[in-house]
């Protein structure tokens, strides 16, 4: 998102919709919040230390960052 989206602009809402419980939406205000709550759920339920989660976090980041830049480049249309 960082890559796709500079500081000077307005970054997106997320929100996911249960496939489970119909009509059910969960709204972050941004990416840095939903990482966040994901992180803390899986602290919660047992899965991850917190320095794990840190860790995967930033990796997430930079993994993002990498693929933002050298792999999702425009389309080259061609003409016919």
């Amino acid at each position: 998102m960082r890559a796709l989206y500079p500081q000077r602009l307005r970054r997106p809402e997320v929100a996911v919709t249960s496939a489970t419980a119909p009509g059910v939406t969960h709204r972050w205000t941004n990416m840095t919040a939903f990482t966040d709550e994901i992180a803390n759920a899986r602290i919660w339920a047992g899965f991850h230390y917190r320095f794990s989660t840190r860790v995967g976090t930033g990796m997430g980041l930079q993994i993002g960052e990498y693929v933002a830049k050298s792999v999702m480049q425009p389309a080259e249309m061609s003409s016919r």
